[in-house]
C-alpha cells in the first residue's frame, strides 16, 4: 500500500522536472528568435557591443544568431556570446543625414515664405537672413530628431 503513494510522488516529481526543462528550452528559442529580429535590419552595418562585464567593442555586423554575434573587426571575423551582450548601439549613416538636410531645408523655405508672406516689401537680404535662421534652427530640430545613436537592449 505504501508503494503506490511513492510511485505517484516519483512520478509527478518527473513530469514537474521535464515540463520545466521544456519550458526552459520554449524560454531560449524565443529569446533567439527575438535576438534575430532586433538585428535583421543592422547586418552589415557598423554597430558597437556594449558588454555587461567589459569594454564595448565596434565593428560591421556580420551575422547574429540566438547564440553569437560575429563582427568584422579590422578584416577579422571575432565571436561574442550573447550572454554577454547588454545591448547594441547602432550610430546614424548616410540616410539619417540625408533627414538632417531635408529637414533643414524644408524649414529654411518655410521660414522664407512665412517672412515674404508676413511682411510686405521685404528686401531680398532681410528674407536671406529668415531663411538662414529657420534653417539652422531645422537642421537642429532634424540634428537632434535623425541623427542620434541608436541603443537596442537585449532581453
Amino acid at each position: 500500500m505504501r508503494v503506490v503513494p511513492v510511485i505517484f510522488l516519483c512520478a509527478v516529481l518527473t513530469v514537474m522536472s521535464v515540463s520545466k526543462a521544456r519550458g526552459q528550452d520554449l524560454s531560449q528559442s524565443g529569446k533567439n528568435m527575438r535576438i534575430q529580429k532586433l538585428v535583421r535590419d543592422v547586418l552589415g552595418k557598423t554597430v558597437t557591443l556594449n558588454f555587461k562585464a567589459s569594454e564595448p567593442r565596434a565593428g560591421t555586423l556580420v551575422r547574429a544568431n540566438g547564440t553569437e554575434f560575429v563582427l568584422e573587426i579590422d578584416g577579422a571575423e571575432e565571436k561574442f556570446p550573447t550572454q554577454t551582450i547588454r545591448s547594441l548601439t547602432l550610430k546614424p549613416g548616410f540616410a539619417e543625414g540625408i533627414l538632417v538636410v531635408v529637414s533643414s531645408a524644408l524649414v529654411a523655405g518655410f521660414g522664407l515664405g512665412a517672412g515674404t508672406l508676413a511682411f510686405d516689401e521685404v528686401s531680398s537680404r532681410a528674407q536671406t537672413v529668415v531663411a538662414i535662421v529657420f534653417g539652422i534652427f531645422g537642421g537642429w530640430l532634424g540634428y537632434e530628431s535623425f541623427f542620434q545613436e541608436v541603443e537596442i537592449e537585449f532581453p
